[in-house]
């Protein structure tokens, strides 16, 4: 996983066992899964990819396309898909040159390129060179793509790929997918890749025959594509968004709400919208993108995922804001853009899927909202000249919308399809639906957060009233029999307390059972979630290769010792996938269970949960930051503290029995 992003390699092959071995070595960690598909080998092509943990796909019929289609076949869930091939002259650990700017969102295609790169003497022969430059330079000439290389080794982004519809059987899939690329404007680019001479005898360059051959269909599938219509109806649905700001978002529920209640309600609206959004993604054909007002593209990603590209709305009225967009969505080579609200709870993926479904038939698709004006609008590139006046006539902000809307689509005589009414929650008395719509009878928490306590009336309180921001939320505090007001401060603030005298892990493990949320958390007492951690959680979860994740560490004590002691202990989380206790660990409550729950020892519970969750999957660490209070380093100095840990972690994987750990553990600490 990329950036939060499941990556999965196809890998084409036809007897490349001298190679396929390194090529499958040289394969990044992050790499979710290798799928090889091959195209029919002789040889131990096969049995050596699934040594090396690859997954095997067959296919009978001869042709790189051919290999390459059956894999995409094979994919299941994956955000962004490499192309490599298996003779070993790419370098593998390259990819992230590819991948990072599709995970980064600054591109949904990615082509590396040898010319830019460096090849060794040879690898590149004059005849591959020559036809290289030839493909690139008609690219150029008839859709106005710049490429300088028609290169294997590729990255692109599953919704792009799906959109292309990919079907050259043989030598031209590479340049089929760079045109097709360029027709539908998608963000495409190159980056350099070094390349060495193949294990063993070329296929195609090292004869007359492949290279005739290759030549031949490579100018075929230009023609052809210069020949042939644009194919299916390019689908690209705009979502309209303002960055979350107390006082700036939902200002007309300021009055009833506060500033920061006013935004929470925005908040909570836009990520159900965006819930909506994925869930239609998912089951069509579609570009997407989140036109942004306020904060920054940064802060929106954090906020809400960075699988979709964001861009700033701009200045200008909300209909000069709206017909910029869809004049750039068409210039894309786009042919039905939607665009949608995130006020509208009722909002969900029929009634997107509807939207565009009408638009075959329809100049205009809108969807009513009840206080007169809309959710949704949309409309095809071909009726653009006359439905662009929709955008510059009607009172933007007043009652009238939809009715000015209608009115200008009858005189520019646009053929429009009205979606089911639905409400916006903008004002004060449309609050009632809003909670409506969250009460829905029989909904489950989603998220569950267990916290240990014993002892913890100073700063249990806080942390409660944090995470019972969030109503959906519910908080089990499993607590060891404090002696002070821990117990009844919990209840208090609305938490549901078990007591045990059990030792912690089996107290976590007794509040899971319990537990009503998909998702579980665990969380010390004395310390304190981020700002849209619960949004985090889902999203990281989303992922099925995903088995857990953790937030950033960081504690209330701003002293450089201490910022030092938690970069750290981030970049080992990071990289060794090991995040602690005090950073939040969170997982899917049917992952927890099938694990066993926490491992019945005094001490070390979280750490031994860390490595298996770090075998079952992949443990996410968030770039969102769980503080935690420095109250022990301060009491025992940081070098202290950081000794006491790294002895108990010796012990344990020294096979040192977790009792006596404790026993050692209670005596530093006193």
């Amino acid at each position: 996983m990329r950036n939060g992003l499941i990556v999965k390699v196809i890998i084409p092959a036809l007897n490349e066992a001298a190679a396929i071995g390194k090529v499958l070595d040289a394969i990044p960690d992050w790499v979710d899964e290798v799928i090889l598909a091959d195209n029919g080998s002789t040889d131990a092509t096969p049995e050596i990819a699934v040594e090396k943990g690859a997954r095997i796909v067959q296919e009978s019929r001869r042709g790189y396309g051919s290999a390459c289609l059956a894999g995409i076949a094979a994919l299941g869930r994956v955000d962004i898909v490499v192309f490599l091939d298996g003779d070993y002259s790419d370098y593998p650990e390259q990819m992230y040159r590819l991948v990072d700017p599709i995970a980064k969102g600054e591109a949904d295609f990615v082509v590396g390129s040898r010319v830019l790169g460096n090849a060794a003497l040879g690898a590149l022969l004059p005849q591959a060179r020559f036809g290289n430059w030839l493909a690139t330079r008609l690219i150029a000439l008839f859709w106005g793509a710049r490429y300088t290389d028609l290169g294997p080794f590729r990255a692109i982004q599953r919704s792009t790929l799906e959109s292309l519809d990919m079907r050259d059987p043989d030598y031209g899939w590479t340049v089929e997918m760079q045109i097709k690329a360029a027709k539908r404007g998608v963000r495409a680019s190159e980056v350099p890749v070094d390349y060495r001479k193949r294990e063993g005898h070329s296929k195609i360059s090292g004869t007359v025959q492949g290279v005739l051959a290759a030549g031949t269909k490579i100018l075929w599938t230009i023609a052809r594509e210069i020949l042939s219509p644009n194919g299916p109806p390019s689908k690209r649905l705009i979502v309209f968004c303002r960055s979350p700001e107390a006082g700036k978002a939902k200002t007309r529920l300021i009055p009833a709400l506060g500033a920061d209640g006013a935004a929470q309600v925005h908040r909570s609206l836009a990520e159900r919208t965006m819930a909506q959004v994925r869930r239609f993604l998912g089951g069509t054909v579609c570009q997407a993108q989140v036109c942004f007002e306020g904060g920054s593209e940064e802060s929106m990603r954090y906020w809400l995922g960075s699988d979709i590209p964001f861009a700033p709305q701009g200045d200008g009225s909300l209909g000069q804001r709206m017909a910029r967009a869809t004049e750039t969505s068409f210039s894309h080579d786009g042919d039905f853009t939607v665009i949608i609200g995130t006020d509208c709870p009722g909002l969900d993926e029929t009634t997107l899927r509807k939207a565009f479904e009408s638009l075959s038939e329809y100049d205009v698709v809108l969807g009513p909202a009840d206080d007169g004006g809309y959710y949704l609008i949309g409309t095809r590139r071909s009726a653009w000249p006359r439905s662009r006046a929709l955008f510059f006539g009607p009172s933007w902000g007043t009652g009238t919308v939809l009715e000015e809307t209608l009115r200008i689509a009858q005189e520019h005589a646009l053929l429009v399809h009205s979606l089911i009414t639905l409400p916006d929650i903008d004002r004060p008395e449309d609050l009632p639906i809003w909670e409506s719509a969250q009460g829905e009878p029989h909904r489950k928490p989603p998220i569950t957060v267990i916290i240990p306590t014993l002892n913890e009336a100073k700063g249990i309180a806080k942390t409660i009233s944090i995470l019972r921001l969030i109503p959906e939320v519910e908080v089990i505090v499993a607590d060891g029999g404090s002696t002070d007001d821990t117990m009844a401060l919990a209840a208090q603030y609305g938490a549901v307390v078990q007591v045990s005298t059990a030792n912690r892990a089996c107290r976590m493990n007794a509040a899971a059972g319990i537990a009503q949320g998909d998702y579980l958390v665990f969380l010390h007492a004395d310390t304190r979630l981020p700002n849209g951690w619960d949004s985090e959680v889902i999203r990281a979860l989303a992922f099925p290769a995903v088995t857990a994740g953790a937030f950033r560490f960081a504690t209330d004590n701003p002293r450089l010792g201490m910022r030092a002691m938690a970069r750290l202990v981030n970049l080992r989380a990071k990289w060794l996938q090991l995040p602690y206790g005090d950073q939040g660990l969170f997982m899917r409550r049917p992952t927890f269970h099938e694990l066993g729950g926490f491992a019945d020892i005094p001490i070390m519970e979280d750490y031994d949960m860390a490595k298996r969750l770090r075998r079952k999957g992949f443990v996410v660490i968030s770039r969102l930051a769980a503080i935690t209070s420095a109250r022990r380093w301060q009491k025992l100095g940081l070098l202290r503290v950081f000794a006491i840990n790294q002895l108990c972690i010796l012990g344990y994987e020294t096979g040192l029995s977790p009792d006596s750990i404790a026993r050692y553990y209670r005596r530093f600490n006193d």
